[in-house]
């Protein structure tokens, strides 16, 4: 009898000590759970930066004998562009890329991310993110320039 009773007080204690275990642990489980998400560019401002960005816009340089034809589809402060490359030895490259205008000091920047074969989600290593600074000059036009990876900017033919 002294076994079965110890034995009923081993059982309660355990069903005690699991309840309280488990109260515990619910108070450490949080509320909501988060789950990882795509990155997304979001532009400093909410409202379109310059709107006089709107629409397609046909843009050229050159960069070590490799000449770059990208067109560009803003709406507010986002965009995509594609980029045909073609090379001095007429290898080509082509490379679709998200656009996110960001304010800058004397203008903005069209920040490139996340290149990929145009029309699929095919990241393309062959291509590095563009990074252009516009500003408007003294008479009203736009001027651009693409900063992304040389030792100075590389001016850019902007056509509507």
């Amino acid at each position: 009898m002294n076994t079965q009773t110890n034995l009923n007080k081993i059982i309660s204690l355990s069903l005690v000590s699991l309840t309280a275990t488990s109260l515990s642990f619910a108070t450490i489980i949080p509320t909501k759970v988060a789950f990882a998400e795509p990155r997304k560019y979001r532009s400093v401002s909410p409202y379109p930066i310059n709107e006089g960005m709107n629409g397609v816009w046909n843009l050229q340089w050159r960069v070590n004998g490799w000449l770059h034809r990208g067109r560009l589809r803003m709406d507010g402060n986002f965009g995509t562009m594609i980029v045909n490359v073609t090379g001095p030895n007429g290898r080509k490259v082509y490379a679709e890329q998200q656009m996110n205008m960001v304010p800058d000091t004397n203008g903005y920047t069209l920040q490139g991310s996340r290149p990929t074969y145009p029309g699929s989600n095919k990241i393309n290593p062959d291509y590095k993110p563009d990074n252009f600074y516009v500003e408007w000059d003294n008479y009203g036009n736009l001027e651009m320039r693409n900063c992304t990876d040389y030792h100075d900017c590389i001016p850019v033919k902007i056509t509507k």
